[in-house]
C-alpha cells in the first residue's frame, strides 16, 4: 500500500510539472482570466484568432465583471483582452443596454461628422451591425433587440462594441472576418448570460471592404448607377458620383456625395435605435449640455420617421464641406437627396411616415 501510495504521489507530481512545462497552467490561467473579467461572453478561440495570438489574458473595469443585480438592471460588462504586447495588442469590449446608454457614437469609434473617414459597412450573416475604421485599428458594433415581454430587459436591446488594434492590417479580408466574429459570437454569449431573448444571426463569411480617401471618391461610380446606400439619388448641381456600401442591417448607413472635382461635398447619414437616440440627445453623453441644434450631428436637413420597437423614431441628415472655391450649396437639391435617401433606407428597415425639418 505504501508503495502505490508512493507511486500515486510521484505520477500526480510528474503530471503537475508536464502541466506546467508544457504551458498548460499559462493556458488555462489566461483563459480563466478571459472568464473572469468578460462573464464567461467572449469565445477565447475567437480572441486568440482576432489578436493573433495564443498568448490572451482579460481584465475589467469593473470589481465584478457585469455587475449584475437581481433584477437585471445593472450595465453589463466592460473588459478588455490583451496579447503579449500589452496596451500595442488589445481588444476593449463594452456592452449597454439601450435604456441605459452613454454613447453609442463615442463608444462605437464613428466618426459622425467626418468627410474623410471609412464608411461604416454592415457586419454581415444578418446581424444588426456594423464595422469601421478608427484611429487606432478598427471597430465592430453589435445590436440585439430584445424579445422579451416582461421584466427588466422587455422592450430593450443590448449593444456591444468592440475596439481592436496592433494585431493584424483591417484591409484584410479575413481580419476583418475575425472581428465581426469575434463581436457576433460574444454578443450572442452575452444576451444568453444577460437574459436578452434575442435572435442571433448567421456565421459571417465576408465583411465589406472599409475604402475611403480621394482616390476612392474620384474612381466612385456615377450616381445614375449607383447601388447599396446611394441607390435612387439622381444626379444634380455639381454631384456627379457618389460613395455608399452596400445595405444590410447596419444601425447607422452612409453615403456620400461627390462633386466634380472628386470631393466629398454631402454626407447621408441614416440612424436606428440606440444611435437614433444618441443623435435625439437620448443618451447620457449628451442629456446635459447645453445644444440647440435637434441634433447630435451636424446638419443641412433632418429627418425622421416611424419604426417598430421603442423608441420608433429612425434619424436621417445631410451635412455638407465647404470647400473656398465653392459657392453655396444648392439647398433643394440637398433637401430632395435626402428625402430620396432617407425613404429608401427606412423602406429597407420597415419604418414609415418619413417627414423633414
Amino acid at each position: 500500500m505504501q508503495y502505490g501510495a508512493a507511486a500515486l504521489t510521484l505520477l500526480a507530481v510528474l503530471v503537475a510539472g508536464w502541466f506546467f512545462a508544457s504551458g498548460g497552467y499559462e493556458k488555462w490561467r489566461d483563459e480563466r482570466s478571459v472568464a473572469d473579467a468578460c462573464d464567461g461572453t467572449v469565445p477565447v478561440d475567437q480572441a486568440r484568432a482576432l489578436l493573433g495570438t495564443d498568448d490572451v489574458s482579460g481584465d475589467t473595469s469593473h470589481s465584478a465583471a457585469g455587475g449584475k443585480s437581481p433584477d437585471g438592471s445593472s450595465p453589463p460588462v466592460i473588459c478588455w483582452l490583451d496579447g503579449p504586447g500589452g496596451y500595442e495588442q488589445r481588444a476593449v469590449v463594452r456592452m449597454e443596454w439601450r435604456s441605459k446608454a452613454w454613447g453609442p457614437h463615442t463608444v462605437s469609434g464613428r466618426e459622425a461628422n467626418s468627410f474623410t473617414a471609412a464608411l461604416p459597412v454592415p457586419i454581415g450573416g444578418g446581424w444588426s451591425g456594423m464595422v469601421n475604421l478608427n484611429d487606432e485599428g478598427a471597430s465592430a458594433t453589435v445590436v440585439l433587440e430584445c424579445r422579451n415581454t416582461a421584466g427588466p430587459r422587455a422592450g430593450d436591446s443590448l449593444s456591444l462594441f468592440v475596439n481592436s488594434w496592433g494585431s493584424r492590417p483591417y484591409k484584410e479580408a479575413a481580419q476583418r472576418v475575425r472581428l465581426a466574429r469575434f463581436a457576433t459570437q460574444t454578443a450572442q454569449a452575452a444576451a444568453r448570460e444577460y437574459g436578452c431573448d434575442a435572435r442571433p444571426g448567421d456565421r459571417i463569411g465576408r465583411v465589406e471592404p472599409l475604402d475611403y480617401g480621394r482616390e476612392t471618391y474620384q474612381d466612385a461610380p456615377g450616381l445614375a448607377g449607383a447601388s447599396g446606400t446611394c441607390a435612387g439619388i439622381t444626379p444634380g448641381w455639381r454631384i456627379k458620383r457618389a460613395h455608399g456600401t452596400v445595405v444590410g442591417h447596419a444601425p447607422v448607413e452612409d453615403c456620400l456625395l461627390i462633386d466634380d472635382k472628386g470631393r466629398p461635398l454631402f454626407r447621408l447619414s441614416a440612424y436606428y435605435g440606440t444611435f437614433a437616440d444618441d443623435q435625439r440627445f437620448k443618451t447620457q453623453t449628451t442629456r446635459d449640455l447645453p445644444k440647440t441644434d435637434p441634433l447630435l450631428t451636424d446638419f443641412l436637413f433632418r429627418a425622421e420617421a416611424t419604426c417598430p420597437g421603442s423608441p420608433r423614431q429612425a434619424v436621417f441628415a445631410i451635412d455638407q464641406r465647404a470647400y473656398d472655391d465653392d459657392p453655396k450649396p444648392q439647398l433643394r437639391y440637398a433637401r430632395a437627396a435626402l428625402r430620396h435617401f432617407a425613404e429608401r433606407s427606412a423602406a429597407r428597415h420597415g419604418c414609415t411616415d418619413v417627414k423633414l425639418f
